[in-house]
């Protein structure tokens, strides 16, 4: 999963640096962000595995409410009249969950 985030990610910036007047510009910076906020969860999934959490469950945590609430925000702004990107609230959140498995305590091991 690292490797295809990483990926998304390096694809969406150099698409996002060589189209610069063009309207596929747009896809590349979304494909770009896309890959950090999977790197995110990665990051949050590792920390909870190594707390004795499941990597997967904070892996999902990590990256479908931070892209939900991205969407939901975009939505709100244009709804009101506004512009603008869900970037800043989906790596907000993404931050926040990382955050909370950072600050979780360890697991104690069942025998």
């Amino acid at each position: 999963m690292l490797r295809v985030f990483l990926g998304l990610c390096i694809t969406g910036s150099a698409g996002y640096l060589f189209c610069s007047d063009l309207w596929i510009r747009y896809l590349f910076a979304h494909i770009g962000g896309l890959g950090i906020i999977g790197l995110l969860a990665c990051l949050a999934g590792s920390l909870a595995k190594k707390k004795g959490h499941g990597y997967w469950r904070a892996f999902y945590i990590g990256f479908v409410p931070p892209i939900a609430l991205g969407i939901i925000s975009v939505c709100v702004v244009h709804a009101l009249g506004g512009h603008g990107c869900g970037g800043i609230v989906s790596l907000s959140v993404a931050t926040a969950i990382i955050l909370f498995y950072s600050l979780t305590k360890k697991r104690a091991v069942e025998a």
